[in-house]
């Protein structure tokens, strides 16, 4: 009798084995079929099509309100399809339906409102002609507050530093050391600047950095590289690019070189986080001038990967993005993708001028501004771009940096040897 109950037991459970193994086998087939909105900007939509393997009719129709965009076969099971030309702060209702009489989806799309072109200007020169004065780079603190770093030459001395009160500019001297290692200073050109609050502003010259609170400022440190650009997510985490390829992380104690396996010079760093998922995302561009190499790097934490910059031919000074939505790089061109895996730069849609230009800052998608050669300075407003070159026009001159901050804007360079700082009030 044991044995009998042992044999029935052990048929049991091979049985229920077979069960649970063809169970698993067994997939039920995907029918999904939905249509959602990935994204908007002012005069584009973006939406997510899917279409689930189990659905073999898979010819679609798309209408966009009554309007029929198209009726074709899909093969993917998820497409990113895009509607543009749309009117800006406008709602839509797109409707998918496959063929075959399955049930339609509908999605509903606002469009982003576009922002006002509505500046006003007034230009500022610094220096006295006794040297070549210029300007690097800018931030806005607030209304009222702003630094410039570069070198302006007046009356016999070097000033490095900048101070916007909300009417004057106030020249100031930040020291540096001669060399690093030794004590003897002085108030050497500025490449770079980052504030976090008007209490705690960043300063670089060369491959050294201090800090400063508006009174007084901290011995100067040298970092593993020589710095064109400074960008931070917080005060424990600080990148610094610059010249031969250099990257160098702060984590709130020390600093990092980060290998970048290039020698090219970077010229401009920028990162935001993605409202989806919470991710920083950083880019850099470095270049060089003969034979226009270029490059476009992502870094996350210590490490720094090339990525495509297919079809660019040219060199590359400045980066600017919101994650996932719209990813521009600039130099000699506006070359732009929505999605950072796209697969190519795309230059036909911001071909909006002949000059070269340095650097793009801005609100948002619908509210960047773009600086350049002999003083190009625009405007995107989410669907239009408007050139404020004639009145800000440098002559031979340009501007080498932009800021923006709500309805303040100012661009930084020079002309004809003297410093040059353009602020617009809208």
């Amino acid at each position: 009798m044991k044995q009998i109950h042992v044999l029935l037991i052990m048929l049991i459970s091979l049985s229920l084995l077979s069960l649970t193994c063809k169970d698993a086998g067994v997939q039920p087939p995907d029918k999904t079929f939905s249509l959602t909105v990935a994204d908007a900007s002012c005069t584009e939509v973006y939406l997510n099509l899917k279409i689930g393997t189990g659905i073999t009719s898979r010819k679609v129709t798309l209408k966009r309100d009554t309007i029929t965009l198209f009726t074709k076969t899909i093969d993917a099971a998820e497409t990113i399809i895009t509607d543009t030309n749309l009117t800006p702060n406008h709602s839509y209702t797109y409707t998918a339906q496959l063929l075959n009489g399955s049930t339609a989806v509908n999605s509903t799309a606002q469009t982003m409102d576009t922002t006002s072109h509505a500046f006003s200007w007034q230009t500022f020169t610094l220096g006295d002609g006794s040297g070549s004065s210029t300007l690097y780079d800018v931030v806005i603190v607030n209304d009222t507050l702003a630094y410039a770093v570069g070198a302006i030459y007046q009356g016999g001395s070097v000033y490095n530093l900048a101070k916007w009160n909300g009417q004057t500019w106030q020249l100031l001297q930040i020291q540096f050391l001669d060399f690093c290692g030794q004590s003897s200073t002085y108030s050497y050109p500025t490449s770079a600047v980052w504030v976090f609050n008007e209490n705690d502003i960043w300063i670089a010259s060369g491959s050294e950095i201090v800090q400063w609170n508006g009174q007084v400022q901290t011995t100067p440190v040298c970092i593993p590289i020589s710095v064109n650009k400074l960008w931070a997510e917080n005060t424990a985490s600080i990148y610094a690019v610059g010249n031969g390829g250099g990257i160098a992380h702060y984590n709130g104690s020390s600093w990092t070189k980060i290998e970048s396996g290039t020698d090219l010079q970077f010229l401009d760093i920028y990162g935001a986080t993605n409202p989806k998922s919470g991710e920083q995302q950083i880019l850099s561009v470095c270049t060089q001038n003969f034979p226009g190499d270029r490059g476009i790097f992502e870094i996350k934490g210590n490490t720094a990967t090339r990525i495509s910059s297919d079809p660019i031919g040219y060199e590359l000074f400045g980066v600017w993005f919101v994650p996932n939505r719209e990813y521009f790089v600039l130099g000699s061109g506006i070359y732009e993708k929505h999605l950072l895996s796209d697969v190519r730069w795309m230059n036909g849609p911001r071909d909006i001028t002949g000059y070269g230009v340095t650097k793009m800052r801005g609100n948002g998608i619908n509210d960047v501004f773009i600086v350049g050669s002999f003083g190009e300075c625009l405007h995107f407003n989410g669907a239009t771009w408007k050139s404020f070159r004639d009145v800000t026009s440098l002559g031979n001159g340009g501007f080498a940096c932009v800021a923006m901050k709500g309805n303040l804007v100012v661009a930084v360079g020079e002309n004809n040897a003297s410093a040059v700082l353009s602020i617009g009030r809208r």
